[in-house]
């Protein structure tokens, strides 16, 4: 009740009495959702905590990450709602690490990743960008591929690599079943380190390892000798080496892999802070460090020299989305120019494997779940094709199959294989050129108790046909899959290798699958390594040798064997192959061959 003489409030001072008291609401919400933030001891301020991929999904510094999660929903971006637009709009996908938006005065002084865009050319949250007419005519066209141009290329400028792949004067190693079995050699190749990459040389004499102390070395594929030890002595921080590749003339080695600060710890990796990550090119006889070339912002995870039109380029894939492609001149050490290729989806970019018959003007690369195709000379996407695996695909490369491949005709998804993506009905053949082309791949963990892969594990054949008339499309035909059930690979940074008539396809367990290409059948299993990660294998082009490097921090060296026909003609009176039992003196081989299953 209102007596006679009190004060009543105005229209006007009710409204300010409102605004001050949402004023202070605000405040108070703002409080409580303040980002954390923590003291950087090695700096004069503080710095916040954003919000990364767990240590478990991006590596733990080895990259053992061993699927995304329990599903495709798992990975949520954690972004602020400034007005009621924004909860309209569709959120981003996102690209790299997902990372919790701050405000500008909370941000470090050094960040990592992408540069942040002009603001006032940039529209306000929530509302729709009106894109004008002016930038509707200046997108630029997809290329086309014109089917005689591409002729002309390849005749000017033919792929030596698959030449050599199908030389007859190789000894390299050709069969790979019971009566050619693999047999491990008696040296031994150790390191320190868990390896996590192998490189040989083009002419085949020197082998370079690399992994996580920063040390490359370089070994003698005759007698095994380390012949050198690469190592950034003027690199302040710490070095761990992924991938790496020696130019044509075999002087230098370009490197890649993570660069980690040093003084600076990551909670959310649970190891130390990542720093923009650069491509190092070595002189192998000298070990000095002869260039050293910026531009990815997180680890490089692929690292390819190639001539294109008489011209050298490197060309590197990162865990931050981007394709990178490096002109250098032609001693591989002075660098002319870079550009990246980006489409502002692709969240982390694997390998990449040139398209045969091109002039090594097109490759494919290994992003997220599936594959790209791409255009090297002018940087842009010209297909994407649709998923092979749940989670990633982070290996693919073209092979020269020596026995055509049979058409696997599956009903369903079982245990030991799934079905063709194409059907049942084996895909048409193609009248015009085409290649063919080998995957692996991750599965989303079960969605229960986060252990074990959705899917079973599988290595997929595929078919790439050209187009036959300008501006047409790429048809990416799935051929087979090849699976055993213990075959487990379901850890990233885990690479495939093939010599045209089998897949070499490493495990997580210490295992190594030899599959039939032609067949799918698993002819041979490599079990000599511990029971962890093998990360990479390679053939030896010219030699009777087979490579493989794993976590365990050791290189095994095989070469191929002809059994006599009596040891043959025993196994048959008992019915077939027997695996050697397991034995625990490390000076015996592992190593099996299996009948076809």
């Amino acid at each position: 009740m209102v007596n006679p003489g009190d004060y009543l409030p105005s229209d006007e001072d009710i409204d300010v009495e409102m605004l001050d008291s949402d004023t202070e609401l605000c405040k108070t919400v703002a409080v409580s959702q303040k980002p954390t933030v923590t003291y950087d001891s090695d700096s004069d301020f503080e710095t916040t905590v954003p919000k990364r991929k767990p240590a478990s999904r991006r590596g733990r510094g080895r990259g053992r990450g061993r699927g995304r999660g329990t599903s495709r929903s798992a990975t949520v971006n954690n972004t602020d709602v400034e007005d009621e637009d924004a909860f309209d709009a569709p959120a981003p996908k996102a690209r790299g690490r997902p990372r919790k938006v701050v405000d500008e005065a909370d941000k470090p002084k050094a960040t990592r990743g992408r540069k942040k865009a002009d603001d006032s050319a940039a529209p306000a949250k929530g509302k729709a960008r009106q894109t004008t007419l002016d930038e509707v005519e200046a997108k630029p066209k997809p290329p086309s591929f014109d089917p005689v141009e591409n002729t002309e290329l390849a005749q000017a400028y033919p792929d030596p690599y698959w030449q050599e792949l199908l030389s007859k004067n190789s000894d390299r190693i050709d069969l790979i079943d019971e009566e050619h079995p693999l047999e491990l050699l008696p040296y031994t190749i150790t390191d320190q380190m868990a390896l996590t990459g192998l490189a040989l040389s083009p002419d085949g004499t020197m082998l370079a390892t690399l992994g996580s102390t920063g040390h490359v070395h370089v070994w003698d594929t005759d007698t095994f000798e380390c012949l050198a030890t690469l190592r950034d002595k003027s690199e302040p921080n710490i070095d761990e080496f992924f991938v790496g590749q020696f130019t044509p003339n075999s002087e230098y080695l370009v490197v890649g892999g993570k660069l980690k600060d040093r003084k600076r710890w990551s909670e959310a990796d649970e190891d130390n802070h990542i720093l923009p990550c650069p491509l190092k090119v070595f002189n192998v006889l000298t070990g000095e460090v002869v260039a050293r070339l910026e531009g990815h912002s997180e680890e490089i995870l692929c690292v390819k020299s190639v001539v294109f039109k008489g011209e050298n380029y490197l060309v590197t894939t990162s865990q931050d989305g981007y394709i990178r492609r490096w002109h250098m001149d032609s001693s591989w050490v002075v660098l002319q120019g870079t550009m990246e290729i980006s489409d502002g989806i692709t969240c982390m970019a694997f390998t990449v494997s040139f398209l045969p018959h091109t002039g090594n003007r097109y490759f494919i690369a290994s992003t997220d779940d599936h594959l790209t195709l791409m255009d090297l000379e002018q940087c842009v996407i010209v297909q994407r094709f649709d998923p092979i695996y749940s989670s990633y695909c982070d290996c693919g490369k073209f092979i020269e199959p020596l026995e055509e491949p049979v058409f696997q005709t599956l009903a369903s998804e079982s245990a030991d294989a799934t079905t063709s993506a194409s059907g049942q009905q084996p895909p048409v053949a193609p009248s015009g050129t085409y290649a063919y082309f080998i995957t692996r791949g991750v599965e989303l963990l079960d969605a229960e108790d986060n252990t074990v892969s959705s899917r079973p594990n599988t290595c997929t054949l595929h078919r790439l046909v050209y187009p036959t008339e300008r501006d047409g499309k790429f048809e990416l035909q799935e051929i087979r899959r090849y699976h055993h059930e213990e075959y487990l690979s379901n850890s990233w940074l885990i690479r495939i290798a093939s010599n045209g008539r089998y897949i070499l396809a490493p495990t997580l367990n210490g295992q190594v699958f030899v599959f039939s290409i032609a067949t799918g059948q698993v002819t041979g299993i490599l079990r000599d390594h511990d029971t962890i990660e093998v990360r990479d294998c390679k053939f030896h082009p010219t030699k009777n040798l087979l490579f493989t490097c794993g976590d365990d921090g050791t290189i095994k060296a095989y070469k191929s064997t002809l059994r006599d026909a009596s040891s043959l003609t025993a196994d048959a009176a008992a019915g077939g192959l027997v695996k050697e039992e397991r034995v625990e003196d490390p000076d015996t081989p592992k190593t099996v061959a299996v009948s076809p299953v």
